[in-house]
């Protein structure tokens, strides 16, 4: 046999649209291609302008020109309403743009300044940094799974000169890249699998928040977005200028500069229109299980088409009863959501389901089936799972629940981050959740909850106080299947009994500083006086077992600096043991979430309350942990800085005294610790 001969395989170019987006400029602030999804908004009236001069402006006729200083009141950008959207949706980009630092208000200017930033998170920012009289150059990334990835150690920009800035981000070769000047200055490697956190909108001359902290101050030229890795040769090219005696920018780069052996144009297909992103592909979500009884159950979808849509129940093997059947309507209004309110029902039974629209089944299949709660006061073996800050990853976390037999899913908020309180953006966050494949495959069939925590309520670290928050309830009320919504259209409290276990789902955002707190009038209140009332209520009626008090944000001080935990609210944490314990309110256990950590907490609590109470925190789901908010606590039993992880609580109450396991569990299936109580030791001592 003959020597053999390995012939390297040349690798195929990259495909995508190319040029997503390009603000010359030179006359206003539309972008040159695909201007419908990407034109640009002045914010700052007259002291954010088009600079017509060719003097100033880096390329073409004009530059935008920032005047941010006291008397503009520093809020001095330009904001894209859509996000950046490729063909593999957020998989690369290249964001390049050339940049000017002045003090033109001649009052100094902030200490970071951003040349862009993607809204509501840091998912693609360039800016300059001042310290001790130093200006240096800083670029960020931010990945779903909430790490950062980012450098300010420069270059040192002087004032008054152009310099040029490319980004990379390609997760399909696992790096993101750094060009100033047309030179390479860092390359980092991706961890495995890692995406670009989801964007809503993208700042020219402002950070994500657009509030004025952190306006640029100069001038801004040519900034554009491929969807399309650059290369080095195509960046040079914009620093120069020229290219083989043609003038060369970033609208027409890809045509005078071509690279056909590392990309491939194609054209952007007509769907691609607003309102965007359909960053799923999905054209409708669900069918999902939200709140079920032990008679009665909801059920929920989304669908693109308004009109009447029909579910059919059955029971599996009765082939003798006719079919159960329930009309929902899906409107503009309620952003096309369907809400079937089915009852009544069996307690402990199994029901399979099916949709459909006049005589087109929608869904229908073995995996469409829900079983009720057990009936209340017949002794049980329930599992209930619970979670906290999830991002839109496909993560096998929900498999996992599922595959650990869990009867139902409580989310605590962080569930999705949103960080918006624009209605369309609401939405559409809620919508990209929603078709999660792994996240839809466990929910058709087990029933889940869920309250809010700051970054699904609208802002970080936000209260009740925050602008739009009306619009934030919206999107939760259309976006999840709960039996109620807090009172009055104020709130988003809720509560369920699911066998020897009732829950009751706080809202710690809603009425947080918006009045006097009900415990003490000369502090401000978290729960609002409405939410007290409902819970004293719900709890004095309760006959469950166990008493489950559940919240996104922790009932302790995080410690951090953020006002967002019970800590800064203890006179109502202690107001509400002092009410425990002399109303004889037994089998109480809290339940949080937040702050990227998972606790054990065991309070000395007798005396006040009868019996000593317990914590459980539980998070994130994904896979982003924060050590530093493990803080030492007198309390603190066990504690775990694991990713992808959630509480699965087994309650039983075929034995005496009945039991409630809590385990908190990876999505290997990983036991991180676990501890085991009984209904005595959550008793007063008779």
């Amino acid at each position: 046999m003959g020597p053999s001969c390995l012939v390297a395989q040349k690798k195929a170019p990259d495909a995508g649209f190319g040029l997503l987006a390009h603000w010359p400029f030179d006359e206003n602030y539309s972008s040159s291609v695909n201007n419908d999804l990407y034109e640009g908004r002045p914010v700052g009236g007259a002291f954010t302008s088009i600079h017509k001069d060719r003097q100033v402006a880096k390329v073409g006729a004009g530059a935008l020109r920032l005047d941010s200083g006291r008397a503009s009141g520093q809020k001095t950008f330009v904001a894209v309403r859509n996000p950046l959207f490729g063909v593999r949706n957020s998989d690369v980009f290249t964001v390049v743009a050339w940049y000017r630092h002045e003090d033109l208000s001649g009052d100094g200017s902030d200490t970071r300044s951003f040349v862009w930033e993607s809204t509501p998170g840091y998912s693609l920012a360039f800016g300059v940094r001042e310290e001790e009289g130093r200006h240096d150059a800083e670029w960020w990334f931010q990945t779903a799974s909430h790490a950062a990835i980012s450098d300010a150690s420069g270059p040192p920009i002087a004032q008054g000169q152009w310099f040029h800035v490319a980004m990379v981000w390609n997760a399909s070769q696992g790096y993101c890249k750094y060009y100033h000047q047309g030179e390479l200055r860092d390359e980092v490697a991706l961890p495995r699998g890692e995406s670009l956190e989801e964007m809503n909108g993208f700042h020219i001359g402002n950070h994500r928040a657009g509030d004025g902290s952190r306006d640029w101050d100069g001038y801004i030229d040519d900034v554009a977005v491929y969807d399309l890795e650059l290369t080095p040769t195509q960046i040079r090219a914009l620093v120069a200028g020229r290219e083989n005696g043609q003038v060369v920018h970033a609208g027409n780069l890809l045509q005078q500069v071509p690279q056909p052996e590392h990309q491939k144009v194609i054209p952007r297909p007509p769907d691609f229109k607003p309102p965007l992103p359909l960053w799923n592909g999905e054209r409708s979500q669900g069918p999902l299980v939200g709140h079920v009884s032990d008679d009665s159950a909801i059920l929920w979808a989304r669908v693109p088409v308004s009109g009447t849509y029909t579910l059919e129940l059955t029971r599996p093997g009765d082939s003798n009863s006719p079919p159960q059947s329930f009309k929902a309507v899906a409107r503009a209004s309620e952003d096309w959501c369907l809400r079937w309110e089915v009852s009544p029902l069996d307690a402990h039974t199994v029901y399979r389901y099916r949709i459909h629209r006049a005589s087109e089944t929608l869904w229908e299949g073995e995996d469409l089936t829900f079983r009720t709660a057990p009936e209340k006061g017949v002794p049980a073996e329930v599992t209930l799972a619970f979670g906290s800050c999830a991002n839109f990853e496909a993560s096998s976390i929900w498999t996992r629940i599922r595959s650990e037999g869990a009867d139902g899913m409580v989310l605590l908020g962080d569930t999705p981050y949103i960080d918006v309180t624009d209605l369309d953006r609401v939405h559409d966050a809620y919508r990209r959740f929603s078709s999660i494949p792994t996240l839809s495959e466990t929910l058709r069939s087990i029933p889940f909850w869920g309250t809010w925590d700051d970054h699904d309520f609208g802002r970080n670290d936000s209260d009740g106080t925050l602008p739009g928050k009306k619009h934030s309830r919206t999107g939760f009320v259309h976006y999840r299947p709960n039996a109620t919504f807090g009172q009055k259209g104020e709130g988003i409290y809720t509560q369920f009994r699911y066998g020897p276990v009732e829950v009751f789902l706080l809202d710690t955002r809603w009425f947080s500083r918006t009045e006097p707190s009900w415990a003490d009038p000369e502090k401000p209140t978290l729960l609002g006086k409405a939410q007290w009332e409902w819970l004293k209520q719900g709890l004095l009626a309760s006959d469950a077992p166990f008493k489950l008090l559940a919240c996104g944000m922790i009932w302790d001080d995080k410690k951090n600096g953020e006002s967002d935990d019970w800590g800064t609210y203890m006179h109502e944490r202690q107001a509400l043991q002092d009410w425990l314990g002399q109303e004889r309110i037994e089998g109480v256990v809290l339940i949080g979430g937040d702050i990227h950590v998972s606790r054990l907490l065991q309070y000395e609590t007798v005396e006040q309350v009868g019996y000593p109470l317990y914590q459980f925190i539980v998070s994130p789901m994904h896979g982003s942990v924060i050590p530093s908010l493990n803080v030492p606590h007198p309390a603190l039993l066990k504690s775990a800085e694991e990713p992808h992880v959630f509480l699965k609580l087994h309650a039983d109450t075929t034995v005496s005294p009945a039991t409630l396991e809590a385990t908190w569990m990876n999505r290997e299936g990983k036991v991180v610790f676990n501890i085991q109580l009984d209904r005595d030791q959550l008793s007063r001592a008779k």
